[in-house]
């Protein structure tokens, strides 16, 4: 699964749970879940607790946004 793609999921819902960016991109929770904290370890998304249910949500950070734009400007590979 690349950057890209999991910046890109997470745009797409605007705020997203693991659950929902692991049903978009056939991938197991789990690994749904790691890769969603990796980003938010580099500052490119933030996760908060949903007041509904309890679970962690996701959404982009400005890094983050500013990082999908240049990904999809195609200047560079992130693979």
């Amino acid at each position: 699964m690349s950057k890209t793609q999991l910046l890109y999921a997470i745009d797409s819902f605007n705020r997203a749970g693991a659950v929902e960016i692991a049903e978009i991109l056939g991938m197991t929770y789990s690994a749904a879940a790691m890769s969603l904290l990796r980003l938010v370890r580099q500052d490119l998304a933030a996760r908060y607790i949903d007041p509904d249910n309890q679970h962690f949500v996701y959404e982009l950070t400005p890094k983050g946004e500013a990082r999908l734009d240049y990904f999809l400007e195609g200047e560079i590979d992130d693979d």
